[in-house]
């Protein structure tokens, strides 16, 4: 088994779900960035899950700030489900939790 996997799946209304398994680290960071980018177009919602993340270092969290950029550049929204303790740990430290969009569960990311 990979120390990273990530899938994406369409969910209600056309929002894309990006659903992150195991270490978001420097190793893993440019394929994330690879698989987000062209989601993040004009009108979309795209939802970063990562309940299942198990490890977020500054790489990890490059990305999901820059993927919050380019949404609210590209006119689209990116919604962060409540990783793990310590990932959201993280988040906390860098200030990431007052700039990203996080919401508790999958449900309350698509609902807004």
């Amino acid at each position: 088994m990979e120390r990273f996997e990530a899938g994406v799946e369409v969910a209600q209304a056309g929002a894309r779900v990006v659903t992150v398994r195991g270490e978001l680290d420097l190793a893993a960071a440019e394929r994330l960035w690879e698989q987000l980018e062209p989601l993040l177009i004009p009108g979309a919602l795209v939802v970063f899950e990562g309940t299942q993340m198990t490890f977020l270092d500054s790489s990890g969290l490059r990305v999901l700030l820059q993927a919050h950029k380019r949404a609210e550049s590209e006119g689209a929204t990116f919604r962060v489900v409540a990783p793990q303790a310590a990932a959201r740990r993280v988040l906390q430290l860098a200030g990431a939790d007052k700039h990203l969009q996080l919401r508790e569960n999958l449900d309350a990311a698509l609902a807004g």
